[in-house]
């Protein structure tokens, strides 16, 4: 299944094309500028860097990350089937994979747990109680750190594929 996928029309394009892969490769690199830059941005809000920004605004860039997935999802497919059978078989395109499923869920629980209750996360980052766990500043802290690490190591693991 794999060949095949490298071997249909579009892929053979894509790999002797002189425009197709670079302007694949560059829409996915602006996707995952807005992406990641979006979700740091975010995380370093809910790890207290510049509180004074409240996190209803910052809310409202999730639509940003979202649409920035669906960009690098659709390039990284595309990019994925110029050489199927080398991709599916390298551990470090499957450590990625694995990273940007996590980043993935981080980001959607960030988004259901603190940005979906705002006044509630700075409420409790205030000193009030949070309702739930997630709420809870160091929860939600801890989180925020691990999703800045995943996506440090999407990124390098993505960089490191084109040394494979």
């Amino acid at each position: 299944m794999l060949e095949a996928l490298q071997n249909t029309a579009f892929s053979q394009w894509l790999l002797v094309s002189e425009w197709g892969y670079p302007i694949l490769l560059t829409l996915h690199s602006l996707g995952l500028a807005m992406l990641v830059g979006t979700i740091v941005m975010i995380d370093l809000r809910v790890l207290g860097v510049a509180r004074s920004i409240p996190l209803l605004p910052i809310k409202r860039l999730m639509t940003i990350v979202w649409t920035a997935f669906a960009v690098n999802a659709t390039s990284g497919t595309l990019l994925f089937a110029a050489d199927a059978v080398k991709f599916a078989h390298s551990p470090t395109f499957q450590l990625k994979l694995s990273s940007i499923v996590i980043g993935t869920v981080l980001a959607a629980m960030m988004s259901k747990s603190v940005l979906d209750h705002t006044s509630t996360f700075e409420a409790a980052e205030a000193g009030a109680a949070a309702p739930t766990k997630l709420q809870s500043p160091p929860v939600a802290k801890a989180l925020a750190a691990l999703s800045i690490f995943i996506w440090i190591a999407a990124i390098g693991l993505g960089r490191y594929m084109a040394y494979e």
